[in-house]
């Protein structure tokens, strides 16, 4: 289902990117709230521009925006400004196939979690990505990160996540479809429910809840790992998959 706000959303962003990009161009310090929304501007562009047109390169393009905002930020944030679970743009720049920006943005985030700030499962889901396909870590690193990833989740709820990652990391197939189709279902679940509960509103849903950025990343990532995966994916377009065809320049970000 396609939401009646697509139109809305993509002049809104266009408008708000064209407003404020400027105002962080060369300006210091770098404002945390400001490049949070730039990123969220150039993804949800994107992603309405996709669903309107059928055409990948405009989704790509925008994610690499995204992606490359975000690496300048955490470039240049002050220390304790940045949160390394707060990884939105560095699942952009995976699934725009931007590796050196997600390597930018890996080596600039924080190496420890922020006890008050971030879940410490969060942090590490999206740090073992970072030391598994973007710092070169040893696999002894790389496992000590899983381990405290294992133990940060074994008192709650089964972790999607975790199966996930476990998945990448042994090279199975299988278990990566599986784990990565509930994974879908619950991403899906989420904002449906929040969207009929009145808690998500539908211009958020028609873009989060309808395209599955993370998963798209990590299809790309799968795909790295030289797994198996299907051609299709529910709120993952085999389009939006395709080989992205766009520059991958940092300063991206400072022409909307």
């Amino acid at each position: 289902m396609r939401s009646r706000f697509l139109p809305v959303i993509l002049s809104n962003a266009d408008v708000d990117l064209s407003r404020l990009v400027p105002r962080l161009v060369g300006t210091t310090p770098v404002v945390g709230w400001a490049f949070e929304r730039v990123c969220r501007y150039y993804r949800a562009r994107g992603c309405a521009a996709f669903f309107l047109t059928g055409r990948a390169e405009s989704l790509h393009r925008d994610l690499q925006r995204s992606g490359a905002a975000h690496a300048y930020f955490v470039a240049h944030a002050p220390d304790g400004d940045t949160l390394t679970s707060r990884a939105d743009p560095f699942f952009d720049a995976i699934a725009c196939g931007d590796e050196a920006g997600a390597r930018s943005i890996a080596r600039h985030s924080p190496r420890e979690a922020r006890p008050g700030q971030e879940h410490l499962e969060d942090f590490l889901y999206v740090r073992l990505l970072m030391q598994r396909f973007f710092l070169g870590a040893t696999d002894a690193e790389v496992g000590s990160c899983l381990a405290k990833f294992e133990a940060a989740v074994a008192e709650g709820p089964p972790s999607e996540r975790l199966e996930v990652c476990r998945a990448l990391l042994t090279g199975d197939g299988e278990a990566f479809h599986a784990a990565f189709l509930t994974l879908i279902d619950a991403h899906r679940a989420w904002y449906e429910t929040g969207l009929q509960k009145g808690r998500i509103p539908e211009e958020v849903w028609a873009i989060d809840g309808c395209m599955f950025i993370e998963g798209l990343a990590l299809l790309r990532l799968a795909r790295a790992a030289r797994l198996s995966i299907a051609e299709e994916y529910p709120l993952i377009p085999s389009l939006a998959l395709a080989t992205p065809r766009v520059s991958h320049e940092p300063g991206s970000w400072r022409t909307p």
